[in-house]
């Protein structure tokens, strides 16, 4: 006598642990494609931070490059000195040559400020030298967003670096730093410095 075929097929048991496999094995890939994601944000992140931050630098540069012993008018009633630094929070006010040689302002010369602002941008301003703040804004480009503190270091005749200048305490007034050293602190964490030598000394 022959028994009837027996039909084969999943027991409920095997299905059930074939889904619970498949979903382990889902929420694995998942988090690898997150964690792989993540690393493609970050990276183009720390790209894009890094352009900006040449971009800041190479005009930081230029502009220390073209420092004028020229000093300025602030319309204020204040003539400022061809380069200074605010004494109460990060700023530096110098004058700069090598400018287009307009019929406003036919010397080339403007004046220059750098700033951070409440909303932690470095700024960058800067006024024909025959301009007035008082009465005109000046153009103001944004170098670097999320700057915790702006460090300006400065090479005084007796070979000193100062903060400050011109220099509290000098001996003698020295119009222009022999050297300067920027140091930039993001809020990231993250330090970046430059100097720049042979800043024309009176």
């Amino acid at each position: 006598m022959r028994l009837g075929n027996r039909q084969k097929g999943f027991t409920l048991i095997e299905v059930v642990v074939s889904l619970g496999l498949l979903a382990v094995m889902s929420v694995m890939a998942y988090q690898a494609l997150t964690v792989v994601l993540d690393a493609n944000e970050r990276s183009r992140d720390s790209a894009s931070e890094q352009l900006r931050l040449h971009r800041a630098w190479k005009i930081i540069g230029r502009d220390l490059l073209h420092i004028r012993a020229r000093p300025f008018s602030d319309g204020l009633g204040r003539t400022e000195r061809p380069y200074e630094t605010d004494p109460s929070e990060f700023g530096l006010r110098f004058s700069r040559g090598g400018g287009p040689m307009l019929e406003t302002n036919p010397s080339g010369v403007s004046r220059i400020y750098y700033s951070l602002n409440s909303h932690q941008q470095l700024l960058r301003t800067s006024w024909a030298i025959t301009a007035s703040p008082r009465v005109i804004e000046g153009t103001t480009t944004i170098l670097i967003d999320e700057v915790e503190e702006v460090i300006a270091e400065h090479l005084s005749p007796e070979g000193i670096y100062t903060r400050d200048w011109p220099p509290i305490n000098a001996k003698r007034e020295t119009l222009l730093p022999r050297m300067i050293k920027i140091t930039i602190l993001l809020t990231n964490g993250m330090s970046t410095s430059r100097i720049f030598p042979g800043v024309v000394s009176d």
